[in-house]
């Protein structure tokens, strides 16, 4: 069942002006419920401007986003109950912390929504068990904390409203690879917990690898390919001619394909190399 469909999607900047840009060109793709979809492309390809539509950031200058077979923007006056059901993650999402405590700045999206007393405690005490913030911190100010944990209060307050999609625009960035792990891991967890569906934009081909179902590719404000994990990431070289790549761990393997041995390539992550590579050593060829 879809939950989320763009349809001939475009979005220009400086409309009348000599500087007019089509960010997003004419783009179409639908999302499944309880899907985890990865987006790809270069710096410029039109990712961020295309998620913004997604909960009613941005309006599209031609075409439509639907929500459960429903045009977001059919009621503009309700937009904004689009956005307690479509979360949107910012990149470097601790910038947007405000409150005074922790507590109060995890509360601040339910609370809007109608949440108060138990349900709003029991709520924020849910999600904060997933993100791994402590109560110890809750009333604490957000801007004493350290740049990961501020980051996971973030998370945490959009995760609190409980959204049925959940968009992250470049989660780890800026972090170290400890750091990376730990959201990553969080966006898993809060995945599992919640069956909702997760849209992740990402630099990082190893973590799209390890993460999610499908890949959407952006080129030039384009969608350039929408597809499996495994279709998108066999195609190298159309990768390469748009600057972009596969994981680290597929491109050995292909290296070792060419130098004459006889091994899967269909290798995305270590897991999986760690596999292909155990059965070769057995005697079993390509796992």
């Amino acid at each position: 069942m879809a939950i989320l469909e763009v349809k001939n999607l475009t979005h220009t900047y400086s409309e009348n002006s000599a500087f007019i840009n089509d960010a997003v060109s004419d783009v179409s793709f639908t999302v499944e419920k309880g899907e985890i979809i990865g987006i790809i492309g270069h710096t410029g390809s039109g990712k961020s401007t295309l998620v913004q539509h997604l909960n009613g950031l941005l309006k599209p200058t031609v075409g439509t986003v639907l929500f459960e077979d429903t045009d977001i923007w059919e009621k503009p006056k309700e937009i904004r109950k689009i956005r307690s059901k479509v979360g949107l993650v910012f990149q470097y999402p601790e910038y947007q912390l405000f409150e005074e405590t922790v507590f109060k700045d995890i509360c601040f999206g339910p609370k809007n929504m109608g949440l108060s007393g138990d349900e709003l405690k029991e709520r924020v005490l849910e999600i904060c068990k997933i993100v791994g913030v402590r109560e110890e911190y809750f009333q604490k100010s957000p801007f004493d904390l350290s740049g990961g944990e501020k980051r996971r209060v973030a998370i945490a307050g959009v995760m609190a409203m409980r959204p049925e999609v959940i968009v992250f625009d470049e989660p780890t960035a800026g972090l170290d690879p400890s750091g990376r792990e730990n959201v990553m891991q969080i966006i898993k967890d809060y995945r599992e917990a919640t069956g909702a569906t997760v849209i992740i934009i990402s630099h990082s081909m190893e973590d799209m690898a390890s993460l999610v179902d499908k890949i959407l590719v952006m080129n030039k404000g384009r969608l350039y390919m929408f597809d499996t994990v495994e279709n998108v990431f066999s195609k190298k070289e159309e990768l390469e001619s748009i600057g972009l790549n596969v994981p680290i761990v597929t491109r050995v393997f292909l290296e070792l394909k060419r130098k004459g041995i006889d091994i899967d390539t269909n290798v995305f992550t270590v897991q999986r190399a760690i596999e292909v590579l155990n059965s070769l050593k057995e005697g079993n060829g390509n796992a």
